[in-house]
């Protein structure tokens, strides 16, 4: 799905996300002037996308990984790092846990003070997992941080956080430290302008709501027109 972030509308359903379908597709739109303009994509960490559009564009263009899709792949790797954790717990130890993912995952503010005071509580006994939490929500934290305004303030910022989290010795968060390296000048590229794939997943669940709706639509035809006729058109600009 590509989707025309400034005038909030899906432009066009591709039938694969093959890197050769999306390149084909953008190189069509460069040279009929559709894409004249744009200065900017936001994806998701995959490289058929990241290629297709460095390629079509010849590097004219600033591709920003999104980072809601930075924080969600965290939070898996989140998730692995404790499960690596508790199963080094006693059994006594690891019960104590039970039940906990939701605290470890949520961010503070959508917690309630009883959970704080839970979350506080587990994070004293477990320092480690503790430890953990908090590399989760100084990374956050990076993100909504407006006085970082370029890449390469970005850039800095998110290289001291890996140094501190590869100290954790964790092999999941290590696994996700290096998903940060070999993906960094994008994802530091969201500093620039903040651009996100937000919109794209609201547009997702339209999509979803269109299938669901039909009890499934097995001709891409249809389901491609069927979404351009409800989501292609150019929201009015705000005054």
């Amino acid at each position: 799905m590509i989707i025309d972030h400034t005038n909030r509308r899906v432009l066009e359903v591709l039938e694969s996300r093959e890197k050769a379908k999306v390149k084909e597709y953008l190189q069509a739109g460069r040279a009929s002037g559709l894409f004249a303009a744009v200065e900017e994509i936001t994806t998701d960490m995959w490289d058929g996308y990241v290629e297709a559009a460095k390629e079509a564009f010849q590097g004219n263009v600033r591709v920003t990984i999104d980072r809601f899709h930075v924080m969600q792949n965290f939070q898996d790797r989140l998730t692995e790092a404790r499960r690596e954790i508790q199963r080094e717990l006693s059994k006594e130890e690891a019960l104590a846990l039970k039940g906990s993912r939701w605290l470890w995952l949520t961010n503070e503010e959508n917690l309630t003070p009883r959970q704080r005071d839970e979350l506080e509580v587990l994070c004293r006994q477990f320092p480690q997992l503790g430890k953990l939490r908090e590399q989760r929500e100084t990374l956050r934290r990076i993100f909504e941080d407006h006085r970082i305004r370029t890449a390469e303030g970005g850039t800095r910022r998110l290289q001291e956080w890996i140094a501190q989290a590869r100290e954790l010795g964790l092999k999941a968060l290590d696994a996700f430290c290096q998903t940060l390296v070999n993906w960094l000048d994008k994802i530091a590229n969201y500093f620039v302008n903040r651009s996100t794939n937000g919109p794209t997943e609201g547009f997702n669940h339209g999509l979803r709501a269109i299938l669901w709706r039909a009890f499934g639509m097995t001709n891409f035809r249809h389901f491609r027109a069927r979404v351009l006729h409800t989501f292609g058109t150019p929201k009015p600009q705000p005054q």
